[in-house]
């Protein structure tokens, strides 16, 4: 029997590795999932176990609509020399290994408006170590520090998570058309690729924030919808 799409990542799924345990029943012999230590010596590479002062995180897409984390203050800012962008090939959560889908990374070049999130440092260990467990679950990305401009003025240096260029995962080059079929078939036991997507761009929208890439490829969904794409 198939089972039901879980639809929403929440604590419980990431801190209990419900998550971590139905992508390697998903991907089976190919699966490449990092460990539990793996995790934690990735995120102390970048915040130490005891922060002297609370944590920002860089949402662009998803943690903007579905943190699952404890978040004190949000803000909106940006951040420069990376841009949002469907270049993610996921075999797993919103996609299988048959029928991959695409999720968002952060890749080279121009400018990304998003939201920040602030975390308390008493609670940074175990947040973050959360957040790994989501973001960095096949290595797909690459967590970094990045200065963000806020719109209030002021600046913050946050946790990224860039596209991983070296990751089989990585779509270089592919044309929009075939980047909005996949998205508008794909799914996995998350749910549709096509959900992401719409929760992603309303989400930004309800932040004032208006993205053409987003609403180009749903408008191709829009207009071939029942149809192939060509």
């Amino acid at each position: 029997m198939t089972k039901k799409p879980i639809q929403k990542i929440t604590r419980e799924l990431l801190a209990n590795g419900t998550i971590q345990q139905m992508a390697r029943d998903r991907d089976g012999a190919n699966a490449n999932i990092m460990s539990d230590d793996e995790l934690i010596a990735s995120r102390r590479s970048l915040i130490p176990d005891n922060p002297d002062e609370d944590v920002w995180v860089f949402a662009y897409g998803s943690l903007i609509w579905n943190p699952a984390l404890e978040i004190r203050e949000s803000k909106l800012g940006r951040i420069y020399g990376y841009h949002r962008r469907f270049c993610l090939r996921t075999r797993i959560g919103r996609g299988t290994p048959e029928k991959p889908g695409l999720i968002l990374g952060l890749d080279r070049g121009g400018c990304c408006p998003g939201q920040v999130l602030r975390i308390d440092r008493k609670d940074a260990m175990a947040e973050l170590d959360l957040l790994w467990r989501r973001e960095m679950l096949t290595k797909s990305y690459v967590p970094k520090l990045l200065k963000v401009r806020c719109d209030d003025g002021s600046r913050v240096t946050a946790v990224s998570f860039v596209i991983n260029r070296k990751s089989e995962s990585y779509v270089a080059e592919l044309p929009i058309e075939q980047k909005a079929e996949i998205i508008a078939t794909a799914h996995g036991f998350i749910g549709p690729c096509l959900e992401y997507l719409e929760r992603t761009h309303e989400s930004l929208a309800a932040l004032s924030i208006h993205d053409r890439y987003l609403d180009r490829i749903l408008k191709m969904i829009s207009k071939n919808a029942g149809k192939p794409l060509q």
